[in-house]
């Protein structure tokens, strides 16, 4: 299931007859408050939201989305400033679309982006010292504090740390974790979300517990497993 949220009755009419020509089963609103009016708002598989909204701006509807569901988010939008891809990708958003757009672009980048999101993770638990991180439920907990992570900041900490005491470029961040053809911006979206995983983490960037810089490179991960055994 596909939800649009598009105040253009051409633009979104368009969308789900290319959509469901490809199969795919949409539900197509006009306003924010029209998709939180519908009892089924959070179980869609993906949202496509346009931007300038007559009631709420695709932004806080993203915000408030995040807080029901971790179902993926593509922007259409006719704003095609840096600024705006910055803001709408530092929220959570996993891919941006800049009005006009193709068809084939459009299904190609749908497909894209499912194809991430259902991407299976290795069901596992992982045991730090003072961090437990578990894929299935995707929840961390940190000294015995549960903490509170979006989607995005999960799939980033998981990441780094399946990949334990390796360098990791920007770069391969954001490949592995965005999916993006990267550039200056979305260089920058990693660091964003480095920055607030560690402040919810109560990381120490000058003495990380989890996460160190490795300046003009990217990040690695600095936590050794627990030893479990009894």
């Amino acid at each position: 299931m596909i939800h649009i949220v598009e105040d253009d009755i051409t633009i979104r009419e368009l969308l789900a007859a290319t959509l469901e020509a490809a199969g795919h089963t949409v539900r197509a609103f006009g306003s924010g408050g029209a998709l939180f009016a519908h009892p089924d708002f959070a179980k869609a598989d993906l949202y496509l939201l346009d931007i300038m909204l007559p009631d709420m701006d695709g932004y806080k509807i993203l915000e408030k989305l995040k807080k029901s569901t971790d179902a993926p988010v593509i922007f259409l939008t006719a704003k095609g400033e840096e600024v705006d891809k910055a803001t709408g990708l530092s929220l959570g958003a996993d891919d941006y679309i800049a009005k006009p757009f193709g068809v084939l672009e459009l299904l190609a980048r749908v497909k894209a982006v499912t194809r991430r999101y259902q991407k299976t993770h290795p069901q596992t638990v992982l045991e730090f010292e003072k961090l437990k991180i578990d894929s299935e439920s995707k929840t961390a907990v940190v000294d015995g504090r549960p903490v509170k992570l979006t989607y995005k900041e999960f799939e980033l900490l998981m990441y780094l740390a399946l990949n334990r005491k390796k360098v990791l470029s920007r770069e391969q961040i954001l490949s592995s974790v965005w999916g993006f053809d990267f550039d200056e911006v979305t260089t920058r979206t990693v660091d964003i979300h480095i920055k607030t995983l560690r402040q919810k983490l109560g990381d120490n960037a000058d003495e990380p517990l989890f996460i160190e810089t490795v300046r003009g490179y990217g990040y690695k991960f600095v936590c050794d497993l627990a030893d479990t055994d009894d």
